[in-house]
């Protein structure tokens, strides 16, 4: 009889990010605990000690994970453009879509939001640095191009990145989405003609 094959730990590991992540958009920070976790994968808690140092990793290795998610759409995104202008567009708005899928997910999570605000951050300190590097990376290749004319690359993709950050907090606050995704894509394309080369 043949052996069966083990699993390798960083499956496990994301097997139990996935569970936990599904535990998590249904019963909010407070209720899912590892107990719950465990359960739901016919697992023991002390057997996810193994993978994970306590309940607060497990948290932090979910929100990781949708940050990881988000990039990934993204960059898939915008490797289709070829025109900053557009990819800068794309961006923006395939995070804005991204980002209300991931509050429509974690409704009951919402909620919790403001308490949790730091805690959150940290584990998206990141993908955060991330995204001012693919702005850069984008606006940088306009000015090469000859598309963009920007002065200071750092200083305005901080700033671009602030500003479309406004939008998650509309969306936290329920207004509507299709109106939230035409006002914040008008701002976007009023910004762009702003730095493109007259």
């Amino acid at each position: 009889m043949a052996l069966k094959r083990q699993k390798n730990p960083e499956d496990i590991k994301k097997e139990i990010i996935i569970k936990a992540r599904e535990i998590l958009s249904k019963m909010g920070y407070k209720k899912a605990s590892t107990e719950e976790i465990a359960r739901s994968l016919n697992k023991t808690k002390g057997a996810l000690y193994h993978y994970f140092e306590n309940r607060e990793e497990i948290i932090l290795s979910v929100i990781k994970y949708e940050g990881e998610q988000i990039k990934k759409s993204i960059e898939e995104a915008i490797e289709k453009e070829k025109d900053p202008r557009k990819k800068l567009q794309v961006y923006f708005e395939e995070r804005l879509n991204k980002i209300h899928e991931l509050f429509d997910f974690y409704k009951y999570v919402i909620e919790e939001y403001f308490k949790k605000y730091l805690f959150i951050m940290k584990a998206l300190s990141d993908y955060n640095l991330e995204e001012y590097t693919t702005v850069q990376k984008i606006l940088h290749e306009g000015v090469k191009t000859k598309v963009f004319q920007i002065p200071d690359v750092k200083m305005v993709s901080k700033t671009l990145i602030k500003a479309m950050k406004a939008y998650d907090f509309f969306m936290f606050l329920e207004e509507n989405y299709e109106d939230t995704r035409n006002e914040m894509s008008a701002a976007l394309k009023i910004f762009i003609n702003g730095i493109a080369k007259k």
